[in-house]
């Protein structure tokens, strides 16, 4: 495997190699030529990914096709070749995460590929990309069809209100948002290059642009209860459910007005319990019988809740789901739109 030299910071301000300019000139001349063909509904994704982001990515240094990383557990580009379909849902993953050896546990950043006929600046698109990078601590992803790729910033929670506003301007204000065509301009193809190539990787390029980036903008709750910076998923997570966890027993004891402290811990805990359980069974599809969000239609979460908690029980017999004389009576108030 070739060795990759120290770079400093003229190196990286500097052009993309000739090599990688010239195999990916070679990939837009090709695209240009078809753009009509590759731009059409029946191009599908895998057909991009095999002609123009694989080679693409093999063109910034990555072993992509794996043909000298032939051990699994020491391949530097982790490639989702399918989707896993489960009662007819998919499971979804990254479709490639990127490592640096030696360390192949911690990716350093997502791709998240779509064809071309797909409209890339999306608020679904967006927040399914920052997800990927978000989950796995990593501060950038990249979203991409090959005819545009979008640089997302993961540093905070995604929301589906502000994921549109998430695509990374730098330091010096340069939106790293490309189209293809740009790609033949020798200085955005470095910024592209001296981000994500290997090389740069090999640098730590990319964890000092993104220490250098400024706050995110656009609405959204997290970006203003993150007021103080970054926090991990993890961090994030438990500071939201207190939230959620003091929100939830005010409405309990405003309600019911005779619970005793004791009582008011209990139930609010297990309440929480139970809709973290239902969220990891839907986001691991061992079930695909219910969505948490099916709770909130015809505006009657309480019930549907109840109901469904009594029938994952008869399932999975444990104490989240069994039947609670607080919880599971009749008499419990609970307010509609809190809960």
């Amino acid at each position: 495997m070739p060795s990759i030299p120290e770079a400093n910071s003229a190196a990286l301000s500097s052009a993309a190699p000739d090599s990688a300019a010239a195999r990916i000139r070679e990939l837009v001349e090709t695209f240009a030529a078809h753009e009509k063909t590759y731009k059409a509904t029946a191009y599908q994704e895998a057909e991009v990914r095999k002609d123009f982001i694989d080679p693409f990515f093999t063109a910034l240094g990555w072993y992509v096709l794996h043909q000298t990383q032939r051990n699994p557990h020491e391949q530097e580009v982790k490639v989702e070749r399918g989707q896993h379909q489960v009662g007819g849902t998919a499971q979804r993953k990254a479709d490639y995460a990127f490592y640096f050896q030696p360390n192949f546990r911690d990716p350093r950043f997502y791709v998240e590929a779509k064809k071309p006929s797909v409209e890339l600046a999306t608020a679904d698109s967006y927040f399914q990309t920052i997800r990927y990078g978000w989950n796995a601590n990593t501060p950038l992803a990249v979203l991409t069809d090959f005819e545009q790729f979008h640089v997302l910033d993961c540093r905070y929670s995604p929301d589906i209100d502000s994921a549109i506003h998430r695509a990374v301007v730098g330091p010096d204000g340069f939106h790293y948002t490309f189209h293809y065509r740009d790609y033949l301009d020798p200085e955005k193809l470095a910024r592209i290059y001296w981000l994500f190539s290997r090389e740069a990787l090999a640098t730590g390029a990319l964890a000092r642009f993104a220490e250098n980036l400024p706050k995110p903008k656009g609405r959204g709750r997290q970006l203003a209860f993150l007021k103080a910076g970054d926090q991990k998923p993890d961090e994030f997570f438990l500071a939201d459910l207190e939230r959620h966890r003091e929100a939830l027993a005010r409405s309990l004891k405003n309600e019911n007005s005779t619970l005793d402290g004791e009582a008011l811990t209990e139930i609010t805990q297990r309440i929480l319990d139970r809709l973290v359980f239902f969220r990891f069974l839907e986001d691991k599809l061992i079930e695909t019988r219910f969505r948490v969000a099916d709770l909130l239609a015809n505006d009657a979460p309480w019930p549907k809740f109840l109901a469904l908690s009594r029938t994952l029980d008869a399932t999975y017999n444990g104490v989240v789901f069994k039947e609670h004389p607080l919880i599971d009576s009749s008499h419990l108030v609970m307010d509609a739109e809190v809960f």
